[in-house]
């Protein structure tokens, strides 16, 4: 092959190539300029809980799936269904448009950057927020579902204890409102003392009776005392046995509020530590940032330029080059032929 047909393929391939790369500039150029505005809002979450396994690289892997599904979640379609449903309840005014959402976790940290992307500045911010809130109330109902049925059945006996023991205190009312408790102590003290009393003077009339001949004349004033005497220690015991029952009732609803509050307070304080170990136990995410002001994306012109003149002067410069070759090999051939 002579220079001057090289000279020539360099020509031809250089011409194309850079007709090439000016065509790709300019479709570049047309797409970026055509192309739709796209208004970004972000929002931030952070992520954490308590380390349940000494094992390092097992807890290592519990973190990863931890991160993995926080992203997934927020990334999913039922997320975006549901933060569209509360974007409509919420503000009615506001017309629909497609919002993309991409979630990023900054390396070394739990910290999560939600990143929303829409063609509507106040849209993209409103429904990044309520993107955020779903996912929040989604979390809250998973974590309620977590405690099982186990502790909502205690819960339950906790509730059903507490209604016991309002039923002993109003049982207990009551009968301190027909016994007054004074009182009764007091009557009691008296008519044991009054009974007592009785008592002696009845066993010193039997000694005496005891003492005197069958026919002694004065037995029979003596006989005729014991009967009055029998009849008021009778009366006493009998006013003593409705005392005692009273205090008894007394006694047995007093103990049974103490039994039943007693009982309340340790089921109350089981279901304290209960809930209290699954809160520091369990994961949690909680929102760092709201979502910011929607703010546009201006694309940066250079790279994408760039790539659509290499792209075009690439391909330019290969058709040149093969029109070049297809040109400049017939002439070849028929430069020895003619020699």
């Amino acid at each position: 092959m002579t220079p001057t047909r090289i000279v020539f393929i360099i020509i031809v391939t250089g011409v194309f190539a850079l007709v090439g790369a000016s065509l790709g500039t300019w479709q570049r150029t047309v797409q970026i300029v055509q192309g739709p505005q796209e208004f970004r809002s972000v929002a931030k979450l952070v992520a954490g809980g308590q380390r349940v396994s000494n094992d390092a690289v097992q807890w290592r892997e519990q973190q990863e799936d931890f991160y993995g599904t926080i992203t997934e979640t927020l990334e999913s379609g039922e997320m975006k269904r549901r933060a569209l449903d509360r974007v409509r309840a919420l503000n009615p005014d506001l017309s629909d448009c497609d919002v993309d959402i991409k979630v990023t976790r900054t390396k070394g940290s739990a910290i999560f950057t939600i990143l929303a992307a829409g063609a509507e500045p106040k849209y993209t911010k409103v429904f990044l927020d309520a993107l955020i809130d779903e996912f929040i109330a989604f979390r809250q109902s998973i974590r309620e579902q977590a405690q099982g049925s186990g502790l909502q059945r205690f819960l339950q006996e906790v509730v059903t204890q507490q209604k016991n023991m309002e039923d002993s205190i109003k049982a207990l009312e009551k009968v301190r409102a027909t016994t007054n408790t004074l009182s009764a102590k007091s009557d009691l003290d008296r008519l044991v003392m009054r009974l007592n009393t009785l008592r002696n003077r009845r066993d010193d009339l039997r000694l005496e009776i005891k003492s005197l001949d069958a026919k002694d004349a004065g037995r029979q004033p003596l006989e005729a005392k014991m009967g009055p005497l029998e009849a008021e220690i009778k009366g006493i015991e009998a006013e003593l046995d409705r005392h005692e029952a009273d205090l008894a009732e007394l006694r047995t609803a007093t103990e049974k509020v103490e039994r039943s509050k007693a009982l309340y307070d340790k089921m109350f304080a089981q279901v304290e530590t209960i809930q209290s170990a699954f809160d520091t136990s369990a994961d949690y995410v909680a929102v760092q940032e709201r979502a910011s002001p929607a703010f546009e994306n201006v694309e940066d012109w250079k790279q994408p330029l760039a790539i659509g003149a290499g792209a075009g002067g690439l391909v330019g410069g290969l058709i040149g080059l093969l029109i070049s070759l297809v040109i400049a090999w017939p002439r070849e051939q028929e430069s020895p032929a003619q020699d």
